[in-house]
C-alpha cells in the first residue's frame, strides 16, 4: 500500500452543503481509533452565499449521515419547518381557493422509525450550509485543521510528482474581486463547485442526460402565510391557477417562501420584471397579503449526470457530478450521499491504507448509478407533475379567460374527478423512501418502486436499522436520537427505548464485524489480518456488546446476516462489505475488501 511521504491537506473546491460536510467529516475523525484529522483547504468563489433557499428536504439517510459525522441533528430539527407545517403535499387553485387533494410529504410518521432512526426535516439550504460552516470554524477540535478561503475563484490545476514519487496537485486560485493570484498544493482535489463546475469544465468532462421544454421560473418572497393557509398546512403547495401554475415551497410558513411558476411557452423571460413577478405572487395567494419579493431565477427542467466523477487526483461530487429537476428532493440528498462515500475513502488514502485510485474508482462505481436512477426518478417526477396541472385544458394566455376555463373543468363533475384521480397518481413523486434508503452498491439492482422499501441484507446495502441499547460503551460518546419531535406519536416507553440503532455501532473511521459469538476467533484472525494492511477493525457480538430493544426486530435482523454460525462486515459509511457464513475464511474477506481499497 502507499505511504505518503508529505501530509499534503485535501483542496475542496465549493462551500455548499456537499463540500461543507465533506470537509467537516474529514477534520472530525474518530479520537478513540487513534486516527489523524484529515487537515482540508475549502475554496469559495464568494464572500456571502445566495439567500435562495433552494433545495430543503433532508432525507433520512441524509440525516444518518449527519449523525454519524457529529452534525447535530437535533440543532437542524430545531429549525423551520417543523413536522407539523410540513407533512403533507396539498393540491389548491390558489392558497385562498379550492383544495382539490391531499397527499403525505415524504412519509414523515411514526412507521418509518422502523426503518430509519430519522425520518425526512426540512431545513433551507443556506440555514444548513450556516449550521455546517459554523461547525467547520467554531469547534476548537477542528478549527486548526481548516484553511477557508471565501472569495477566492479556482481557476485551474497540474499535477506534479515529487522526489519521492508521490503525486499531487498544484492549484491556481484568484481573488474574486481583486484579481490576486497564488497556488495552492494539496494531496487532491474534489470539485463540490456545483452545475457550473469550473473543476469538471477544467477536466474537459461530458455529461449526459437531457432537457425537457418546461422553463421554470424560481421567485422568491417573504411572507406571513399560517393565516392564509388555515389547517391546509404543508411543505409544498401545487397551484393550479393558470396565471401561478407551479407550487409554493413554504421554508418557513411564517415568512419564508419561493414559487416555482411553470412559464408559459409563449411567455417570454425577458417580461419577468419584479411587478410581473409579484402580480404571480398575488394569483398564487389568492387575496390581498402584504409581502416582500426578493429576486426571481430561471431554469429549465434538466437532467445531467457526468460521464466520469474523476480524472487523476481530481474527483467531482454534488451538483458538479449530476443535477436534477427539484421534482423529489432527491439533488441535495445524492450529494450527501457523495460526501459520506468520499469522506472514508479520502481518510483512507490519507491514512495509506487504500491507493487513491482505487479509491476514486469505487466511488464512480457506487454513487454515479445512485445518481442516474434519482436523476431519471426527477424527471419523471416534474414530467408527470406539470402533464397534470395542464390537464385542466386551460387553452386561453390571457389569464382571466384561463381562469374561466378552469373553473367550468372543476364544475364538471367528470373532470374533476379524473383531476383528483390524477393527483392521487403523484404518490410516488412525494416518498422516495426506497431510492433514500434501498440502493445497493456492488449491484445492477433496479428499484421497482421509488416508495416501497425493503431492508436489504447482502454486500452493498446500507446496513439496516434496528434499535439496539448498549451493555459496552460501544457508542463514542455519541448522544441518543432526539426523537422528542414525535413525542405525540410514540409514548413515552418508545421515547426512553429508541435511542439508538444499529448504524450507531459503526464508526466513521473504521470497518465493523458483527457477530453473535460462533464467528469470536475468525474476528480475531480478520482483525489481525485487516491490521498488517493499516486497516482499523472494530469487533462487536450481539447480545454481549449491544441488544436489541425489540426482541422480534432484532431475530428478523440477525437471521438477516445469517449471525447464528456468520457474521457481517460492515464498511465506515454503514454499507455491508461481507456477509461471511460458517466456513468462510478470513483471509478470502481481506482479499475481498483490498479489491476495492487498492489496485
Amino acid at each position: 500500500m502507499p505511504s505518503l511521504k508529505r501530509p499534503l491537506p485535501v483542496l475542496i473546491i465549493g462551500n455548499g452543503p456537499v463540500g461543507l460536510l465533506l470537509a467537516y467529516g474529514l477534520v472530525k475523525q474518530d479520537g478513540d481509533l487513534t486516527l489523524t484529522p484529515v487537515p482540508v483547504i475549502l475554496v469559495a468563489r464568494h464572500l456571502r452565499r445566495l439567500g435562495v433557499p433552494k433545495a430543503h428536504a433532508l432525507s433520512p439517510r441524509s440525516l444518518e449521515i449527519c449523525r454519524q459525522l457529529n452534525v447535530p441533528v437535533h440543532v437542524l430539527r430545531s429549525l423551520p419547518a417543523h413536522r407539523e407545517d410540513a407533512q403533507y403535499v396539498q393540491f389548491v387553485t390558489n392558497l385562498s381557493g379550492q383544495n382539490l387533494g391531499r397527499l403525505d410529504y415524504e412519509r414523515m410518521h411514526a412507521d418509518v422509525l422502523n426503518y430509519s432512526p430519522e425520518m425526512t426535516h426540512n431545513v433551507s439550504q443556506p440555514d444548513l450550509e450556516e449550521i455546517l460552516e459554523t461547525l467547520l470554524l467554531q469547534d476548537p477540535t477542528t478549527q486548526h485543521l481548516v484553511d477557508y478561503r471565501k472569495g477566492w475563484t479556482w481557476t485551474g490545476y497540474e499535477e506534479r510528482m515529487d522526489a519521492n514519487g508521490t503525486t499531487y496537485c498544484v492549484s491556481r486560485v484568484e481573488d474574486t474581486y481583486t484579481g490576486e493570484e497564488t497556488t495552492v498544493e494539496s494531496l487532491m482535489i474534489v470539485g463540490a463547485d456545483g452545475a457550473n463546475s469550473a473543476v469538471r469544465n477544467a477536466l474537459g468532462i461530458k455529461s449526459e442526460g437531457e432537457q425537457t421544454a418546461d422553463v421554470m421560473m424560481t421567485i422568491h418572497f417573504h411572507a406571513d402565510l399560517r393565516a392564509v393557509v388555515g389547517d391546509r398546512v404543508g411543505m409544498l403547495h401545487w397551484i393550479l391557477d393558470p396565471e401561478a401554475r407551479g407550487f409554493i415551497i413554504s421554508y418557513d410558513l411564517d415568512c419564508n417562501h419561493v414559487l416555482i411558476h411553470n412559464v408559459a411557452p409563449d411567455d417570454p423571460l425577458a417580461s419577468f420584471t419584479p411587478d410581473k413577478c409579484m402580480r404571480i405572487v398575488r394569483a398564487a395567494i389568492g387575496q390581498d397579503v402584504p409581502f416582500d419579493f426578493e429576486c426571481s431565477m430561471p431554469w429549465i427542467l434538466t437532467r445531467k449526470v457526468a460521464r466520469q466523477y474523476y480524472r487523476g487526483d481530481v474527483v467531482l461530487a454534488g451538483d458538479a457530478a449530476h443535477q436534477y429537476p427539484p421534482t423529489g428532493g432527491l439533488g441535495m440528498n445524492s450529494g450527501i450521499g457523495d460526501a459520506h462515500n468520499l469522506v472514508y475513502k479520502i481518510a483512507a488514502t490519507y491514512h495509506a491504507w487504500a491507493d487513491m485510485p482505487a479509491m476514486f474508482a469505487s466511488y464512480e462505481a457506487e454513487r454515479r448509478p445512485v445518481a442516474v436512477r434519482n436523476s431519471l426518478q426527477s424527471v419523471k417526477n416534474g414530467k408527470n407533475i406539470f402533464a397534470m396541472l395542464k390537464a385542466l385544458g386551460t387553452t386561453s394566455s390571457d389569464p382571466a379567460i384561463a381562469r374561466m376555463e378552469m373553473e367550468r373543468s372543476l364544475a364538471d363533475p367528470r373532470k374533476l374527478a379524473h383531476l383528483k384521480a390524477l393527483i392521487q397518481e403523484q404518490a410516488e413523486h412525494f416518498d422516495n423512501l426506497n431510492l433514500h434508503l434501498g440502493y445497493i452498491y456492488y449491484s445492477a439492482y433496479q428499484p421497482k418502486s421509488a416508495s416501497t422499501y425493503h431492508p436489504a441484507y447482502v454486500r452493498g446495502a446500507r446496513m439496516p436499522h434496528a434499535w439496539v441499547k448498549s451493555k459496552q460503551p460501544v457508542f463514542n460518546n455519541l448522544k441518543a436520537v432526539d426523537l422528542s419531535y414525535m413525542a405525540g406519536d410514540l409514548g413515552q416507553d418508545k421515547l426512553q427505548k429508541w435511542q439508538y440503532s444499529t448504524l450507531d455501532l459503526v464508526p466513521a473511521a473504521s470497518y465493523v464485524l458483527i457477530h453473535s459469538g460462533s464467528w469470536g476467533k475468525k474476528a480475531l484472525q480478520l482483525r489481525m489480518l485487516l491490521a498488517a494492511h493499516r486497516i482499523p477493525l472494530v469487533i462487536l457480538e450481539a447480545g454481549k456488546d449491544f441488544e436489541f430493544v425489540d426482541k422480534k426486530a432484532g431475530k428478523v435482523w440477525q437471521d438477516g446476516f445469517g449471525l447464528k454460525h456468520g457474521a457481517v462486515l460492515v464498511r465506515p459509511d454503514q454499507h455491508v462489505e461481507a456477509v461471511p457464513g460458517k466456513d468462510a475464511v478470513p483471509q478470502a474477506i481481506v482479499d475481498q475488501v483490498l479489491l476495492t481499497l487498492t489496485i
